[in-house]
């Protein structure tokens, strides 16, 4: 990415403040099952634009699961990126394995989170097409505790996710 080529934490900053929660799940990952299965979709910045002149799209599918009576204290030396989100070929930028990855809720408890199952897609069709599609075949299929998320640089999903889990946190804890 062009835009932000030495600077990390705006270009972090930036994804975060992007990231657009679609869809929410009906119940969250504390007082619902502990699980929370979600979809990211976003951009294929790593293809060479087609003739119709998109690049495609990624979809990544996966699942958080919450230990909510853990406390995880926030330390220099605490988990990281790579550690959370294990990758047998690396997808995620390597630039985030050094970003720690906790959710201090201050006056609330911690919480350690863990992604499962992930799995990485590419489609040809442009990303807004296969999020229309993807919301529609979860409304046809009634699945309610799924999450949508647009990213618009899927290469640093963490970042997203991360602003996943604080919405729906947030929303529990309220």
């Amino acid at each position: 990415m062009k835009d932000f080529h030495n600077s990390q934490p705006e270009q972090l900053r930036w994804i975060y403040q992007r990231t657009d929660i679609k869809r929410a799940p009906m119940t969250g990952i504390v007082s619902g099952y502990h699980t929370l299965p979600f979809t990211l979709i976003g951009p294929n910045d790593e293809n060479e634009p087609t003739e119709k002149g998109g690049q495609g799209s990624l979809k990544l599918t996966g699942k958080i699961s919450v230990t909510p009576k853990l406390v995880m204290p926030v330390t220099p030396h605490d988990e990281q990126f790579s550690d959370i989100f294990p990758e047998m070929e690396p997808f995620m930028d390597p630039g985030m394995v050094s970003r720690v990855f906790s959710f201090s809720l201050a006056y609330r408890k911690n919480i350690r989170i863990r992604n499962e199952h992930l799995a990485v897609e590419s489609f040809p069709n442009p990303d807004n097409e296969l999020l229309d599609k993807v919301l529609d075949e979860l409304n046809r299929s009634e699945i309610v505790n799924m999450g949508v998320i647009w990213c618009p640089a899927p290469r640093f999903y963490p970042v997203s996710l991360e602003r996943f889990i604080f919405s729906v946190i947030d929303r529990e804890f309220k």
